[in-house]
């Protein structure tokens, strides 16, 4: 399994004079050429298309108490690649040369005036493409993940602007760590997107799942570095760990059964009553809840920790597959992110 970075954002502040001189400059370049022009649903952003081929996105923040200029980098298409379902995998080798070409880029972009050092990388994204075999299994793993409901220090996010359809997509923000969530069907994000053909058929089964560092806090908490460079190498590296450290706080390990089934695991394998009890009762409750968070909340049991290693050690997810589905078993994802299979 590849986890790689799928979008970098870099961040320069500046003030409102070179903010208006480098605007302007970025108009005048782009006569006859490319496209720059105003994002239609973010108001005081302005979009430069020049480094497009590069899978480089340039905008222009025009905030009322901060100007600000971002690179929006996808990080696969800037190495040459296509991340439809063949992700960049990060070595030394690659993020050494991913760094060397966006200090290119962005010495180009402001003619050597402003360098890579100048900005603050303020978002990652790590992503994994999680080949499940068909569109129904990607529907069906969808549907599961939205069974898990509300989860610990995160909330349900959706975005309107995603280019998918709700229940297509499983999403959660950070209440206040800079985190975000999101399992979604990458073949439906194609079709809406109205991408070519040969791209929608390479994403066919494919499960997309992406962990998102929003905010500078979140990208502190997992690397000591202070410099974009160094940052984007040290996070880069290290994007399995970072990926399956939110991964592991948001869905359980195990496999997915009908409820039926997962009580009959439970009563053949479960020697002693008052764990078999609590077991069966978390089961109960994660529907009516809708939430295996307010379902564990609601057992008030200090001994929750040992009781969701039980369920581990049974490899069974306690979250079940609903009674309207068609599907009757699911691996667990993690039988996919750790290659067990």
């Amino acid at each position: 399994m590849i986890y790689a970075p799928h979008t970098l954002e870099l961040t320069l502040i500046v003030d409102a004079n070179k903010f208006e001189k480098l605007k302007n400059r970025a108009y005048e370049k782009s006569q006859y050429s490319h496209k720059v022009f105003p994002d239609k649903k973010r108001k005081g952003v302005c979009i430069d298309r020049a480094f497009k081929d590069k899978g480089i996105k340039v905008e222009y923040h025009d905030g009322t108490y901060k100007k600000r200029i971002k690179f929006i980098v996808n990080p696969t298409t800037l190495l040459g690649g296509d991340d439809v379902i063949k992700l960049w995998k990060p070595n030394e080798e690659n993020v050494s040369k991913l760094v060397k070409k966006l200090e290119k880029n962005i010495e180009r972009y402001f003619n050597s005036k402003h360098k890579l050092k100048d900005f603050k990388l303020t978002r990652i994204d790590f992503t994994v493409n999680i080949d499940v075999g068909s569109r129904e299994n990607v529907s069906a793993y969808i549907k599961v993940l939205q069974n898990i409901g509300r989860v610990k220090g995160f909330s349900p996010k959706y975005d309107d602007d995603a280019g998918i359809e709700k229940d297509l997509s499983f999403d959660l923000e950070g209440n206040s760590n800079g985190v975000e969530f999101s399992a979604y069907d990458k073949e439906a994000q194609l079709q809406n997107n109205k991408k070519d053909a040969s791209r929608l058929r390479k994403s066919k089964g494919i499960l997309r799942v992406e962990v998102r560092l929003m905010k500078l806090k979140a990208i502190r908490n997992h690397t000591n570095e202070t410099a974009a460079s160094k940052q984007i190498t040290s996070l880069a590296l290290n994007s399995k760990k970072v990926f399956l450290n939110t991964f592991a706080q948001i869905v359980p390990y195990g496999d997915h059964y009908k409820k039926r089934d997962a009580v009959r695991i439970i009563e053949d394998n479960i020697r002693y009553k008052i764990p078999r009890e609590k077991m069966l009762r978390l089961i109960e409750l994660i529907p009516k809840k809708k939430s295996l968070y307010l379902a564990r909340k609601d057992m008030a049991d200090r001994n929750i920790d040992k009781l969701m290693k039980l369920f581990e050690e049974l490899n069974l997810s306690p979250v079940t597959i609903s009674k309207r589905h068609d599907v009757k078993h699911l691996k667990g994802l993690y039988y996919y992110l750790l290659d067990k299979k």
